[in-house]
């Protein structure tokens, strides 16, 4: 090596070395994110790209700098550090990912992954000592050694930076300021309700390991029908929530955002909400999960929904770069250090507000109190309402205590305590209001939790005008797809072309129902945009304990997940 460098040499140095990393986690990062997940962000690419692109400038030209004023030797062994530390890097993200997140968007399982945490670091270390071995070995070598390794894997993700800036660009996105908005969140009609409140994830067998620990819990829920033997026929929130809303069956055939926009925009759909829009009800739909991933272009919901309107929106920059920066860190950083730069999908609902109106509550101690803040109230302007309420339920983590309060930690039964804290505080709002009687009141989930072995969501069901001393249990083979007809059902409106309410099955018939649950499967090939690859196909006649013994034995068919 050559000692008489100057300043401007190792600047050189420096700089192309210090190019590869700034790259990776300040650019390409992000932006591999950001179109891989464009479905889930409220948040536009020029929202962010920008602020990313010049953070990352800044960072580059002054760790340049600064380390280039250290002489030859320690810019020497800087210079290694950094590349060694790029490098692994690299690998990281292209060869030693092996699992990222879970599919149902709760967090990662690290304990399992222990064993693998351990050889990550490991390999990450031999990387890093490698390339300081090198710096010595190679002498006046090293300096162009480092540059064009530097150089090389620097270009090569610049190249891809461009493809997916000119794939997001090329890509139709939705220009209108259409929001869906938390308006009236807290509004019930002064007439007739129907109220479905959807506690995501949370299954039967949740729930009965739930009572063991509170076995008084569900004492409030008297005057409901508990439907014990409900299937979702889809897991998770996409595809559920629009197969319920709409009644169109997954097409295992088409895009999946195409799906989601062809059944929002279906006569079937239509005429749904023709017909409560006909019967003077108006429709809200208070849901915190990403409207695109969920529902499709926000365009589907406009004119069904009377909370979806235009507004304009203030975006938080500080917890947008802050939540994409640490997803850039997770992508990159070895399974050891990954724990501490975790982020869940919730975790981004606070990111974008509304200028005018209100944000959507959905998370379930931040509803519990907004509850109670705000208090239920009626709207003299609403005649009939159909709203539907879809909170956090039992998604990880698990953030509200027994009482419904905001706690670091908890455990599933306490979050379903507090969950049903919930509903009864919901419940005897609408007493105090005088409207609970002639309101029908549905708590479900849109589906069950895949990773308990518990795939049969919750539904209860109160009818208008029921009230008993004691809560029924009914064993009938009811399904989340016979939603709509039960809605109609309820409103005296015929419900032919809906298929069956629930009401129309009693306890001991059998009924061939098929469910999907979805999942990553390395036996077959990945899904372009997509977190998870198949379906796992599983029918059955009776019920919960038929579906397990099926779900142990393998699944009926496998079909391939649909690109997004």
């Amino acid at each position: 090596m050559d000692n008489d460098m100057s300043y401007i040499q190792r600047l050189k140095r420096t700089g192309i070395v210090c190019l590869f990393p700034v790259v990776s986690y300040g650019i390409l990062g992000p932006l591999e994110i950001y179109c891989g997940n464009e479905k889930d962000f409220s948040f536009g690419l020029t929202d962010f790209i920008w602020l990313f692109l010049g953070i990352s400038v800044a960072v580059w030209l002054f760790s340049s700098l600064i380390f280039a004023l250290f002489k030859d030797k320690i810019n020497e062994k800087i210079c290694a550090v950094i590349l060694g530390i790029g490098v692994a890097s690299y690998i990281q993200n292209m060869f030693m990912n092996i699992k990222l997140s879970e599919i149902d968007g709760s967090g990662m399982d690290w304990e399992s992954l222990k064993s693998f945490s351990y050889l990550n670091i490991v390999i990450w270390g031999i990387i890093i000592l490698l390339t300081i071995i090198l710096s010595i070995a190679l002498k006046k070598k090293w300096s162009a050694c480092a540059m064009g390794i530097a150089s090389f894997l620097s270009v090569i993700q610049l190249v891809a930076v461009v493809f997916l800036l000119i794939s997001s660009v090329t890509r139709t996105e939705d220009t209108s300021n259409l929001r869906m908005s938390g308006e009236g969140q807290f509004e019930v009609a002064a007439d007739h309700n129907i109220i479905v409140l959807v506690l995501d994830t949370l299954g039967n067998t949740q729930l009965e390991n739930a009572l063991k620990v509170y076995p008084d819990m569900l004492d409030g829920l008297s005057d409901f029908t508990f439907y014990n033997n409900a299937d979702c026929r889809y897991y998770c929130t996409f595809p559920s929530m629009t197969h319920m809303l709409t009644g169109n069956d997954f097409d295992f055939d088409s895009n999946s955002i195409q799906w989601l926009n062809d059944s929002w925009q279906s006569d079937k759909a239509n005429k749904f909400y023709d017909i409560l829009g006909n019967n003077q009800y108006t429709c809200s739909l208070y849901s915190s999960s990403s409207v695109i991933y969920t529902y499709g272009d926000i365009d589907n919901l406009y004119k069904k929904f009377n909370n979806v309107k235009p507004a304009d929106v203030i975006i938080d920059k500080r917890k947008m770069l802050e939540s994409m920066g640490k997803m850039s860190i997770y992508k990159y950083f070895p399974y050891i250090m990954k724990p501490y730069f975790e982020i869940l999908t919730h975790q981004f609902n606070d990111i974008v507000t509304l200028k005018e109106g209100e944000s959507i509550i959905g998370d379930n101690a931040k509803f519990y109190e907004a509850l109670n803040e705000k208090k239920l109230t009626v709207n003299s302007k609403l005649q009939n309402a159909f709203i539907i309420q879809h909170l956090f339920g039992t998604h990880q983590p698990y953030t509200n205590d027994e009482n419904a309060n905001f706690v670091e930690e908890a455990t599933i039964e306490e979050t379903i305590r507090g969950l049903i804290v919930i509903c009864e505080e919901y419940l005897s709002q609408l007493k105090e209001l005088g409207v609970y009687d002639d309101a029908t009141v549905i708590i479900t989930a849109d589906h069950g939790s895949w990773y308990g072995n518990d795939p049969q969501p919750i539904l209860f069901v109160k009818k208008a005008g029921e009230t008993q001393e004691q809560m029924k249990v009914n064993s009938a083979p009811v399904s989340l797809g016979d939603f709509q007809a039960t809605i109609l059902s309820l409103i005296g409106e015929d419900y032919s072309e809906y298929g069956t309410s629930i009401f129309d099955w009693k306890e001991g018939d059998e009924r061939a129902r098929t469910v999907y649950m979805r999942g990553n499967d390395e036996n077959y090939p990945a899904v372009t945009n997509s977190s998870f690859n198949v379906y796992y196909e599983y029918s059955y006649v009776k019920d919960k304990d038929e579906l397990l013994e099926k779900m142990k034995a393998g699944p009926d068919n496998v079909l391939m997940a649909t690109p997004w």
